[in-house]
């Protein structure tokens, strides 16, 4: 069987699945296609580091956020391109240049604004990736992403229980990895 045939019999049953996940991600129709195109061109490429008897779903479910996330920052990084000097657009905002010049930039797509809300400081990132996987993935899919503990328990394929306890612990072992920061953010954290 060829590595081909092997990837269409291993993911892409997952494809529905796949996008109702790139679709909670997203909460956008043409970005959450776009992740899961991204997502399965990454998977086809690298599916020689697919360890054949393990999770595709979990694989794929991991590539997929991994991949919503490396997007979101990049577009983070993009600058803005605005000619603050043209008139047009300073008449079209209805402001002087000194106005335009101190303008704060809006976001106009929601979910960059609700991705930009959720986002997280560099000491809380580094601590959740420090995380060994499965309370890793528990707690983003429940504290940062949202999603209600029915749902991750399907996509970790585990009991709903098992989900509750991966949480609880996550959330402690970042508790315990946070608290000088929070300390220093103000919080009043218990020693």
């Amino acid at each position: 069987m060829t590595q081909s045939q092997m990837f269409e019999g291993e993911a892409l049953p997952h494809m529905e699945a796949l996008g109702k996940f790139a679709y909670q991600l997203c909460r956008d129709e043409h970005r959450s296609r776009d992740l899961v195109q991204e997502t399965m061109l990454k998977a086809f490429k690298h599916f020689d580091t697919f360890r054949q008897g393990s999770n595709c779903r979990a694989w794929l479910f991991q590539i997929c956020k991994n991949s919503y996330i490396n997007a979101y920052r990049r577009r983070q990084r993009e600058p803005i391109a605005m000619d603050f000097e043209d008139e047009s657009v300073q008449a079209g905002m209805g402001l002087d240049i000194d106005q335009v010049r101190s303008a704060r930039v809006i976001l106009a797509d929601s979910s960059d604004a609700d991705a930009h809300a959720r986002s997280l400081g560099d000491e809380v990132v580094t601590a959740l990736q420090s995380l060994p996987l499965v309370f890793q993935t528990a707690v983003i899919l429940s504290d940062i992403e949202g999603h209600p503990y029915d749902e991750i328990a399907e996509f970790m394929q585990v009991p709903v229980g098992t989900v509750r306890s991966r949480i609880h612990r996550g959330r402690s072992m970042l508790a315990g990895m946070l608290a000088g920061y929070a300390r220093d953010l103000g919080c009043n954290v218990a020693a």
